[in-house]
């Protein structure tokens, strides 16, 4: 990865580290959009198509398509290990081909009417609050993460975050609140079960989707009891945050609908 330049996939810029953290995180994105879900057939299908052409863009060899999972940690473990000898082109189209792929992994049969609550944006925890932001590629105008090792690639543009999980952990004692944990957008009036990786959300003219879960850290120690930070991991219950990529820029306030598409 030394003296690799960035790479542009359409109006996304992936810094050296940006495109090697996605292609390491593969089998991880995966996860998270199996997670909680019944997988029909035809999708299944679809992943392993998916699967199949990444194999061939990488010009690696899986032993079997037969179980996705397995597969998806195969195409993993595999790409990481000749990460080095995959030219750009090569990993321009991995990229590419990753976010044609993920976006089609919800049926966006039901949709879900909020609010946005609040806006955040800022450097380090907890974000300042905000009353507008200009929505780029990259994310909110102005926003700053305070570690790229784990976070800012064009995948996590956005934290968005429901008002209904924060009300449900402040319930549970932990002392939190909007932006505490470093969310861009709090949406209140959608059930924080609806926002899972896959599902399309719509502010205005700003469009998107939601790539992963946000995967909680320690810098949250201090507003949960106990430091228990992972009381806000996805393999808890409803609680995550969620990150999202931007198909469509432009400008959101507070107040403002937010149109959530996804599959319960």
């Amino acid at each position: 990865m030394a003296g690799r330049a960035s790479i542009t996939v359409g109006n996304y810029i992936y810094t050296a580290q940006d495109a090697q953290k996605t292609i390491s995180n593969l089998d991880e994105i995966w996860e998270h959009h199996s997670h909680d879900s019944q997988i029909p057939d035809g999708w299944l299908a679809g992943a392993r198509g998916f699967l199949a052409e990444m194999s061939s863009l990488g010009g690696i060899k899986l032993p079997s398509l037969d179980n996705v999972d397995a597969a998806f940690i195969a195409l993993t473990k595999a790409l990481v290990a000749k990460y080095k000898e995959l030219t750009d082109p090569q990993i321009e189209s991995l990229l590419a081909a990753s976010w044609r792929f993920f976006p089609t992994m919800r049926l966006l049969n039901e949709e879900h009417t909020g609010t946005i609550a609040h806006l955040h944006a800022s450097k380090g925890l907890p974000k300042k609050a905000i009353d507008h932001a200009i929505i780029t590629w990259k994310g909110v105008e102005g926003d700053v993460q305070e570690s790229r090792v784990h976070h800012g690639r064009p995948w996590q543009a956005l934290c968005i975050w429901s008002t209904d999980a924060i009300d449900a952990l402040r319930a549970q004692g932990h002392p939190i609140g909007p932006g505490y944990a470093g969310e861009n957008i709090t949406v209140s009036g959608i059930p924080a079960g609806a926002f899972r990786p896959g599902a399309h959300f719509r502010i205005g003219k700003v469009r998107g989707f939601l790539t992963a879960y946000a995967i909680p850290c320690s810098q949250n120690n201090d507003w949960f009891l106990d430091k228990n930070f992972m009381a806000m991991s996805h393999e808890r219950g409803d609680y995550s945050r969620l990150y999202a990529m931007v198909t469509t820029c432009g400008e959101i306030s507070v107040g403002d609908t937010f149109e959530l598409f996804t599959d319960r």
